[in-house]
C-alpha cells in the first residue's frame, strides 16, 4: 500500500532527505495525502531511536499534521 502510495518511492514523490533516510509524498486510495519516511539502510538508526521519534512526532502540533 505504500509503495503504491509513493509510486513505489519514485524520486518524483520525494520531499527531502532528513538524518536518517528520505521522506516522500505518497497519497492513499481514498485520496488522503501522506508523507512517508523510508530509513536508509545505512542509517545506523534503531528501533529506541525509531521509537522516540514516533512519540516525537505524537506530541508535535503543527497545521499539516492530522489529530486521529
Amino acid at each position: 500500500m505504500i509503495k503504491v502510495a509513493t509510486g513505489d518511492f519514485s524520486s518524483a514523490n520525494k520531499l527531502g532527505e532528513v538524518g536518517f533516510g528520505v521522506v516522500y509524498k505518497g497519497v492513499l486510495v481514498d485520496g488522503q495525502e501522506i508523507a512517508v519516511k523510508r530509513l536508509s539502510v545505512n542509517s545506523g538508526q534503531g528501533s529506541q531511536e525509531f521509537k522516540n521519534e514516533v512519540v516525537l512526532l505524537n506530541k508535535l502540533q503543527h497545521r499539516n499534521l492530522v489529530r486521529r
